[in-house]
């Protein structure tokens, strides 16, 4: 399913994508990807609401926005241009959620956050584990 965007949701979301996966596989990228489309859909303020940017820049959600903004950030490197088709396809759901609804992910190589006990996992796509509300 679509959903609405703007051109700032959208460069957003790429750079959050590459910084939070740029090593996994295109399906790792693309399960990221979801995640933060799932949340904007499920519209949590805890989350940052509907917005895509919004999820994105909520605070503690995502590392790769700890010290960094979106403005002063830019990205390049092998697979960053590709990025833009697919990406779209996300958005406006012409690309499959590989996650199958997942709203969390972690790599448990870095962490074990205290919340993985309060949800549900499912698929482990390259180094991320996605997990789904019980």
């Amino acid at each position: 399913m679509a959903i609405s965007y703007t051109p700032r949701d959208f460069d957003v979301l790429k750079k959050t994508i590459w910084l939070e996966a740029r090593g996994e596989p295109h399906e790792g990228q693309v399960a990221v990807a979801y995640v933060i489309k799932n949340r904007a859909r499920a519209n949590r303020g805890y989350w940052g609401g509907s917005t895509i940017a919004g999820v994105c820049l909520h605070p503690r959600q995502f590392s790769a926005w700890d010290n960094r903004k979106p403005e002063t950030t830019n990205p390049s490197g092998q697979g960053w241009e590709g990025m833009d088709s697919w990406v779209k396809g996300v958005l406006d759901g012409n690309v499959a959620d590989p996650t199958n609804g997942a709203l969390y992910y972690i790599n448990p190589a870095l962490c074990n956050p205290s919340w993985t006990k309060n949800v549900r996992a499912g698929a482990k796509i390259g180094n991320h584990q996605f997990y789904h509300d019980k």
